[in-house]
């Protein structure tokens, strides 16, 4: 680098005392050397996390709303991957509102115990149905104009005992199905009084690490 610091300084020199004698000489072409960078390190492939012992699929069968609750009647279905003994499966349902933290809205660690399998075969299934109710009275609408709009989240937390003790936990926000679009879901409005919905859908969350 040194030497080529020296060679820029020098050809610098050349072409001033060339320019002073009329420029007699053509100016040389010069092109600064290249130094060549090392490529940056790869990074280290992350370990890959084993697969849960089982699959969770929910299917929002109906959702009700009376003067006290808002209902949604489920199904759920567990399939075990490999042998699984003392299931245990909690489930909840809450209301989704932008003042609340992640952890407190997808969390469900306090939700109260559904269902109890004794025990799962590897490749056994088994379906499980129910209902989760909610108070009005502790449903925060999103308001929207004159609306007032229900949003809700369906959180579930699935132990058991293979090898040594699990926890699968998944969430899922239901709302109302749109035939012209597939992918979206349309909340409840609890302003329009009682009423039974039964096309509903749902769609699974991301339940972030902390939850």
């Amino acid at each position: 680098m040194a030497g080529a610091v020296a060679l820029v300084g020098l050809g610098g020199m050349a072409l001033l005392v060339l320019r002073r004698r009329g420029r007699e000489i053509a100016q040389p072409a010069f092109a600064p050397p290249v130094i060549p960078l090392a490529a940056p390190p790869e990074p280290a492939p992350e370990p890959a996390l084993a697969p849960p012992p089982l699959t969770l699929e929910l299917e929002s069968v109906r959702m009700s709303a009376s003067l006290m609750n808002a209902t949604l009647a489920y199904r759920l279905v567990l399939t075990a991957r490999s042998d699984l003994d003392q299931i245990v499966v909690r489930a909840d349902m809450t209301a989704a509102h932008a003042s609340r933290p992640a952890e407190e809205q997808l969390g469900a660690s306090d939700a109260p115990v559904l269902h109890r399998v004794p025990a799962l075969a590897a490749g056994e299934a088994v379906v499980l149905t129910g209902e989760l109710r909610l108070p009005l009275s502790a449903i925060t609408p999103i308001r929207h104009g004159s609306a007032a709009l229900f949003v809700p989240l369906v959180r579930i937390a699935v132990e058991g005992l293979p090898n040594e003790p699990f926890c699968l936990r998944r969430a899922f926000v239901v709302g109302l199905e749109e035939s012209a679009n597939a992918l979206r879901l349309q909340p409840f409005r609890l302003d329009h009084g009682p009423r039974v919905y039964a096309q509903v859908g749902q769609r699974e969350l991301t339940v972030p690490q902390f939850a």
